[in-house]
């Protein structure tokens, strides 16, 4: 069963690609505080890495990019959000590009949603199970 955590991150930068680090190092920090292997931790980061670039690539004119962290007790879920009008609701094909593909890999879930204040990719990465031993 998940145990709520009151814990939620969120940091926002200018929606440009040379802030993007700062959200990764975020998502780092915040990952390593909850039980994520090492790898977990990089697939993370260049989780977020990807989806900031997928929302800065098809949506310009933005002023900002959040990322927002949940930490719970058996995952850490992450959005990215940029605030700028979707140019369609869903860009077509999506799904089927190399960089989703890539997003797929790296965590559990990912899915695009749209809402104020603009676009957002949202994932999820399990914890590692406390009942099995750690190698």
């Amino acid at each position: 069963m998940e145990t709520p955590r009151s814990d939620l991150i969120s940091v926002s930068v200018p929606s440009r690609a040379e802030y993007v680090h700062v959200l990764r190092a975020v998502t780092a920090s915040v990952a390593s505080r909850i039980p994520v292997s090492f790898d977990g931790i990089e697939d993370l980061r260049l989780a977020v890495d990807e989806a900031c670039a997928r929302l800065l690539a098809l949506h310009s004119g933005s002023t900002t990019l959040t990322l927002t962290l949940r930490p719970l007790s058996d995952r850490l879920e992450a959005v990215v959000t940029i605030d700028a009008i979707a140019k369609d609701d869903r860009p077509p094909g999506i799904e089927e590009t190399l960089g989703w593909r890539l997003l797929s890999a790296l965590v559990d879930t990912v899915t695009l949603a749209e809402g104020p204040p603009g676009p957002s990719i949202h994932l999820s990465k399990r914890a590692l199970d406390p009942t099995l031993p750690s190698s």
